[in-house]
């Protein structure tokens, strides 16, 4: 069983990218309430990303639209999506409210895609790459990392679709379904690459990303009970020769995947000091890079369980 204290939390997937590193911090935090202390110290921090974002979202807007909010209260993010009355005229809408957001990951994904992935150096083929097998390039750590890259983009995107819209009904929905499109694009385009092909299980793992950011939203308390998180090791608390690849992006060898469950989000527990306890279910892979193995490390499938604050 691993250690929990052996892990720091890291606000991003590998998979979006130095590229995109900075942008989505600055949003999700706009998002996520970080204007609720020194209210105009931290609105005049977010003001150009909110000016950018208004301007772009009226160029495109069918009507007028209130303000942009920073701050999106998190009970409205635990009502009801709309999952039943969900329209394409709401889907529409909400497309036309965040383009700058929709953009800046979009490009983003392109740069490092044509940067690290070495897009459009082969033919479009198909792989099968498997799940979670010993015989797998990275013990299926990667499919996690799809799922979780999809689930951060939706709910990033739900959160300013709120704050961009006057009537945020159905937002989880579309934030869904553009994380979906955009991570299916970047798996059409790994489709031309020699090293990676397009993958059936990537597609797979993208919608499970995408139905998970919609099901904290649909099932009641969810929000408030169950996080999905990625840890990592920093390179100095790592294995003897095993570093990064770069020097933000943590290498699969050095994550963790981890669903976090709150004791916060029990009312039962919110009075108790039991609020500040959550209990983790995690997996991790070792020993499938080729550094790992170069230096002696044996593959190795790990499921995690621990009690964190």
């Amino acid at each position: 069983m691993a250690s929990p204290m052996r892990f720091s939390s890291c606000s991003l997937s590998r998979v979006l990218g130095v590229a995109c590193a900075t942008a989505v911090l600055a949003l999700q935090g706009a998002g996520h309430g970080f204007a609720q202390n020194r209210p105009a110290e931290r609105a005049s921090f977010f003001s150009p990303y909110s000016t950018t974002s208004q301007y772009f979202r009226d160029k495109l807007a069918l009507k007028p639209l209130p303000p942009v909010r920073l701050r999106i209260d998190p009970a409205e993010s635990s009502r009801d999506p709309g999952l039943l009355n969900y329209s394409y005229s709401q889907f529409s809408n909400h497309v036309r409210a965040v383009p700058l957001e929709t953009g800046l990951i979009a490009a983003s994904l392109i740069a490092v895609g044509v940067g690290s992935w070495q897009w459009g150096d082969s033919k479009f083929h198909v792989t099968r790459e498997g799940w979670f097998g010993r015989s797998t390039h990275n013990g299926g750590m990667d499919k996690l990392g799809h799922a979780y890259t999809t689930y951060l983009i939706a709910d990033l995107l739900a959160q300013r679709i709120r704050g961009n819209v006057g009537n945020g009904a159905g937002a989880e929905i579309t934030g869904a379904l553009l994380a979906f499109g955009l991570m299916a694009g970047v798996e059409v385009l790994d489709g031309f690459t020699r090293k990676y092909g397009f993958s059936r299980e990537d597609i797979a793992a993208n919608a499970a990303g995408a139905a998970f950011a919609v099901a904290r939203a649909w099932i009641p308390g969810m929000r408030e009970k169950v996080d999905f998180r990625l840890l990592y090791t920093p390179t100095y608390m790592e294995r003897s020769g095993v570093t990064a690849d770069n020097f933000f992006i943590p290498p699969y060898r050095r994550s963790l995947y981890l669903f976090a469950i709150k004791g916060s989000g029990f009312e039962a527990l919110r009075p108790t000091p039991l609020r500040y306890l959550e209990f983790h279910i995690g997996y991790a892979a070792r020993g499938f890079h080729q550094q790992e193995q170069a230096l002696g490390h044996p593959k190795r499938r790990s499921f995690y369980a621990g009690v964190g604050l």
